[in-house]
């Protein structure tokens, strides 16, 4: 599959209590808006360690500035993490969206280890990205 850069949240982006690193602008989505779109977000480039756990919240925002939050997903400990890389499990958009759209993560621990975090949307709900 082909994740286009304008519906990636993050890549590459480093296991920390931050927002993504992209804000998405659904309205460059074109005709992507006129299909179901999911949400993942997975470590991409190997096993990470010593932290303990992330989360991840999705938010969204009428104007790119003020944020709301949209949906909350569950904690993940690291060995699961690393077990199936998967941060938050491609799984459909919730109701609700504006505009743009924003990942922020939640890291318990300093992580490290080559691994990064991969995150957007996608029409696909492959578990294979």
């Amino acid at each position: 599959m082909n994740l286009g850069t304008y519906l990636m949240f993050s890549e590459a982006q480093d296991l920390a209590s931050a927002a993504s690193a992209n804000i998405l602008d659904l309205k460059d989505c074109g005709d992507d808006l006129s299909r179901r779109l999911n949400v993942f977000a997975k470590i991409d480039g190997g096993a990470v360690a010593g932290g303990t756990s992330m989360a991840a919240k999705l938010e969204t925002s009428a104007d790119g500035e003020n944020f709301e939050d949209l949906a909350t997903y569950p904690t993940r400990a690291i060995a699961d993490i690393n077990a199936d890389g998967w941060i938050v499990k491609p799984q459909p958009l919730p109701a609700g969206v504006k505009r743009y759209l924003r990942l922020t993560y939640t890291a318990v621990g300093s992580f490290t280890g080559a691994g990064k975090i991969l995150a957007g949307i996608t029409p696909s709900l492959d578990t294979a990205l």
